[in-house]
């Protein structure tokens, strides 16, 4: 699939100065995205896509936020649709207990609005709330988003992947030497 990139910040509520909205622009840098304070309820941002695609999915990595909702819209105007509607990236309980908070989330199609996920947009709006400790500022590590796979295009294989010394394989391979 390939992946719709994020050109720049049209606009953003609230950010922390060492961790300004524009580092989202690059999801492989290592920053993020908080609030300028702790206490806020509510934080939002307005991203321009590079390219007027259908997405097909959206990889989040949460930095303290309790709920997300992404909408999606139209620099020609009008209003914003919702995509994702709200989803909880951390309970109420790890909210308050500072607990797991950079929990990354992936939603596939099936989590999308049909409506929404099917039209072309080159605007996103990220929605964060945290009503549940106000005591620690919160935003994003990162977002990406993906469009659908051309007709044409081929799935990439699969690529191996390693954990530390061990070969992880997919669901269903055979080992290569009996147990």
């Amino acid at each position: 699939m390939p992946e719709i990139p994020l050109t720049r910040v049209v606009s953003v509520t609230s950010a922390d100065p060492r961790h300004p909205a524009e580092n989202l622009l690059r999801p492989d840098g290592g920053g993020r995205w908080r609030g300028a304070a702790a206490g806020e309820k509510q934080l939002s941002v307005v991203l321009e896509l590079g390219g007027s695609r259908p997405i097909h999915s959206l990889h989040i990595g949460n930095d303290g936020a309790a709920f997300v909702e992404v909408l999606v819209g139209s620099s020609a105007g009008g209003d914003f649709q919702v995509l994702l509607p709200s989803a909880a990236l951390m309970s109420p309980s790890e909210s308050r207990a500072g607990a797991e908070p950079r929990r990354v989330r992936l939603f596939g199609p099936d989590s999308l609005v049909k409506g929404p996920a099917q039209g072309t947009w080159d605007r996103l709006r990220v929605v964060l709330s945290q009503p549940y400790c106000q005591s620690r500022p919160f935003g994003l590590s990162f977002i990406r988003l993906f469009a659908a796979p051309e007709d044409d295009e081929v799935p990439p294989e699969a690529p191996v992947r390693r954990l530390g010394p061990f070969t992880v394989r997919e669901e269903g391979g055979s080992p290569r030497r009996p147990p």
